[in-house]
């Protein structure tokens, strides 16, 4: 992946409308990149912001799941629709894209995918957090955080409630290994506390810029994590969990019909992480159907490499991998870098 083109504290500008870029003296303007609502913008864009970078807006949001009837494996139509609006935005020549969490994370993920699949440009994450520290779909932010700095991710931007992004930024500052950046209400910024973990702003009115540059405190160098390195964050779904390379695994499970039932009677048997067996594309169905039940860490194995693929695609989640299936390095080298998967 290419670096994201913003550090310390600089801002990024959001135009929602094409007819704001008029309304911007660019000359003067304190923005270091421009994120545009459309590929059919970015020439414009070009035109008149100089040699600042151009992002490209993807909205995350949902889809019918009977689209996916007749695709090779679930959600594949919902990546392959996310495959084309990027497929666009590279044709333009954007710079770098930025998604916006509208729905859950699973349609976030597939975006994530979808671009990592076209491209190696920067992606630029916004995220929004309630004062639980939970995403709209409920989703812990940790763990959403720790997936998508394993899946190519180069920056977090939390936006919310001023007091409340402060709260997430001390929780996930030891642990994020991307950028964080933060998009909340100027005014808000001189009593945020945390804001020495934090490498950009975002602000989507161009009359804010100055304002919030004038609030905001100069951030440091960048965040250095500061978590215990023997401990790795394997997150499962909206879920966050921590595990380190003694984790015990239990024995193999062979997906099935009764899969579900099986998972039930599982929670009262202790084991650290889950391992879970993928035969047939119809485990990998199962898998995506049945996963929000999953609890706990999970090793996935597959004797072909095609079909731990496919799992991996499908799996919300970090999975990890205790070699009992041995993959080829260069595959597991394209798995870990692609999916996220921790070898132990």
């Amino acid at each position: 992946m290419e670096p994201v083109p913003l550090c310390r504290g600089e801002v990024i500008l959001t135009i929602e409308q094409p007819q704001q870029m008029m309304s911007v003296d660019w000359k003067s303007s304190r923005a270091a990149a421009v994120v545009v609502p459309d590929a059919m913008s970015i020439a414009a864009a070009k035109s008149h912001v100089g040699k600042r970078p151009v992002g490209a807006l993807i909205n995350a949001d949902g889809w019918n799941p009977e689209e996916d009837i007749g695709a090779k494996w679930p959600s594949e139509r919902l990546i392959g629709r996310f495959k084309n609006i990027a497929r666009r935005a590279i044709h333009a020549h954007a710079d770098f894209f930025y998604l916006r969490m509208r729905q859950n994370l699973h349609t976030l993920r597939a975006a994530v995918l979808a671009i990592t699949d076209q491209s190696g440009l920067g992606i630029l994450v916004e995220l929004p957090v309630d004062e639980d520290g939970r995403t709209a779909d409920g989703s812990s932010a940790m763990a959403v955080v720790g997936i998508l700095q394993r899946i190519g991710v180069a920056g977090v931007i939390l936006s919310g409630e001023p007091e409340d992004v402060d709260d997430v930024i001390a929780e996930l500052a030891p642990y994020a290994n991307i950028a964080l950046g933060v998009s909340v209400d100027p005014r808000g910024l001189r009593d945020m506390q945390q804001l020495s973990s934090v490498e950009f702003y975002h602000t989507c009115e161009p009359k804010e810029i100055e304002r919030m540059l004038e609030n905001a405190p100069l951030s440091c160098s960048g965040n250095e994590p500061d978590a215990d390195d023997d401990y790795i964050l394997a997150p499962v779904g909206m879920h966050a969990h921590f595990v380190d390379a003694t984790i015990d695994i239990s024995d193999p499970i062979d997906m099935e019909d009764h899969f579900g039932e099986m998972l039930l009677e599982l929670e009262d048997q202790w084991s650290g992480a889950l391992k879970l067996e993928i035969n047939t594309p119809d485990d990998v169905h199962l898998l995506a159907e049945v996963q929000y039940m999953l609890n706990r860490p999970v090793c996935l194995e597959a004797e072909d490499p095609e079909l731990l693929e496919q799992a991996l695609r499908v799996f919300d989640g970090i999975a990890l991998y205790d070699g009992t299936w041995e993959l080829d390095s260069d595959i597991f080298d394209y798995f870990r870098q692609h999916y996220g998967l921790v070898a132990l």
